[in-house]
């Protein structure tokens, strides 16, 4: 992915540079180092490594992303104390907040150096034993900067909440998410809760907005290609910043300036047919002799299972044998799994279920439109539609701008309206065309019945982008719930899922 306000981002790392090589020059002064030094990139770590009495090897760790989050901790610890701040509120300013606090020491007129605190000796002779409480707020705040520091800027571990992606990704599994790869999206509300990062905590914010950056993302080495498994914010989230909205992870089925078209449940782009990825799973109607069971499920790999909106009437009369009334259920599998479980005895018959009535009242962009049902899109046959690129030009019309107003207003922000056929500005100038200023993606799950996806809440601006997933670090077998009467348990809008094991063969598998 293309970067984004990049120049916004150089003026913020340089005055947060300036900022912190001002009290950095004072230190550099005070422990007989030459202050000009201090300003020069680079070449000043190995001199404030070696100010702080660290080996010369110190120098590979502080130049190697993500390792050097490690580094830095141990060099700003050092530093802060050769010069006496040894109170937890002085380490944490000075380790967390360094372009506020070093500056802050240049008006500190106590500040002596008094010895190189990286070295072994200094440590043995000078570190006191400290409290307990003490022990532990060090050690909460090195996990927070460490940690926190490589899932904002590197890696991010996501676990899958759903069964929209089953069966290539199972509930229960934990991915590890590349940030960098396609280009890192700096943290928008950096004011936050560290580590996890989560939007709330007990109902409540856990996060300011006190500082909230604009939307910057850094040059990557990969292009999202369609197909590509991607995490991101979830678009439809309101009420939250944009890095604060929920996290979704869907296969990309269509990438910016695409033409898409969903027919029959085949995806068309720009008229030729998408590949259809590994364990791409359909819904199958089964007729059960008993009610359904965990056990059932994962025997087949079926992480859940839904009770059918409506069955057709010549099912249910064919679904009578020796004068008893099958159950019916919805599972959700590819197809290559089918035979086994019609050669399973509890299975009485199984259909392939495309019907979509009922589904197909809540799809994009009728859920943003005053006119009900305007498109009469259904799941699986929906366009044909353009996602725009980030700079292209687009003349506004009366049929497409119920497509494009969200992207416009919602995303961009640009407060046009619409009024008799005409376009109007925020200034109430009459427009006739439109340049965008992001891309846009669509997004889809690998199981298509059951997938809250792209075709419900609309396309995903690439300022929603979070990462591309590479591989499974762990997996727990989960399986959802049942009650008494064969029914799954929901709480709320949530599943309920019981943990049945350790899935071993998706441990560092490779995401597909």
């Amino acid at each position: 992915m293309e970067s984004y306000n990049i120049y916004v981002f150089g003026i913020i790392w340089l005055a947060a540079f300036l900022l912190t090589r001002l009290g950095l020059s004072k230190m550099f002064k005070l422990a007989g180092i030459n202050p000009v030094l201090a300003w020069i990139p680079i070449l000043n770590w190995w001199f404030w490594i070696k100010l702080v009495g660290r080996p010369s090897w110190y120098m590979i760790g502080i130049v190697i992303p993500g390792v050097n989050i490690l580094f830095s901790y141990n060099i700003k610890l050092d530093i802060l104390r050769s010069f006496g701040k040894n109170k937890f509120w002085e380490q944490f300013a000075g380790i967390v907040l360094t372009f506020i606090y070093f500056p802050y020491l240049v008006f500190d007129k106590t500040l002596k150096f008094q010895g190189s605190a990286g070295s072994k000796e200094w440590r043995d002779k000078n570190i006191v034993k400290v409290k307990a409480a003490r022990e532990w707020s060090d050690a909460l705040l090195f996990a927070a900067y460490v940690a926190g520091g490589m899932r904002a800027l590197f890696f991010d571990l996501y676990q899958i909440p759903t069964p929209s992606m089953e069966s290539n990704l199972m509930v229960g599994d934990y991915l590890v998410v590349s940030r960098t790869n396609i280009g890192m999206r700096i943290p928008m509300t950096p004011i936050t809760v560290p580590v996890l990062a989560p939007k709330e905590i007990l109902g409540i914010k856990a996060y300011s907005e006190l500082i909230e950056l604009p939307y910057m993302r850094l040059p990557g080495w990969y292009k999202i290609k369609n197909n590509d498994v991607i995490v991101f914010n979830w678009p439809a989230d309101e009420g939250f910043p944009t890095d604060k909205k929920d996290n979704y992870v869907k296969r990309c089925i269509a990438i910016p300036g695409d033409s898409v078209l969903i027919k029959k449940g085949i995806v068309y782009i720009n008229g030729k047919q998408l590949p259809t990825v590994n364990k791409q799973q359909k819904r199958y109607l089964v007729l059960l002799k008993e009610y359904i069971s965990q056990e059932f499920l994962l025997e087949h790999e079926l992480g859940d299972f839904t009770i059918p909106y409506r069955v057709a009437p010549e099912i249910l009369n064919a679904s009578k044998k020796n004068g008893e009334l099958l159950i019916p259920y919805h599972i959700y599998t590819w197809p290559a799994n089918i035979k086994a479980i019609k050669d399973d005895s509890r299975v009485a018959q199984i259909f392939e279920d495309v019907i979509d009535e009922g589904y197909e009242r809540h799809l994009f962009p009728d859920t943003l439109n005053t006119v009900y049902l305007k498109h009469h899109w259904d799941l699986n046959n929906y366009g044909p539609f353009y996602l725009p690129k980030r700079g292209e030009r687009i003349k506004l019309t009366k049929d497409n701008w119920d497509w494009f107003k969200a992207a416009i207003n919602v995303y961009e922000k640009a407060n046009i309206t619409h009024d008799n056929g005409k376009f109007y500005s925020s200034n109430k100038t009459e427009i006739k065309d439109y340049t965008f200023k992001l891309g846009y993606y669509w997004m889809m799950g690998d199981n298509r019945f059951n997938s809250s996806d792209s075709r419900y809440w609309g396309y995903v601006p690439e300022d929603h982008v979070l990462g591309k997933p590479l591989f499974t670090f762990f997996s727990i077998k989960k399986v959802i719930g049942i009650n008494d009467i064969g029914e799954p348990l929901i709480h709320g809008n949530n599943m309920m899922y019981d943990s049945k094991g350790i899935r071993w063969n998706k441990i560092f598998k490779k995401i597909e």
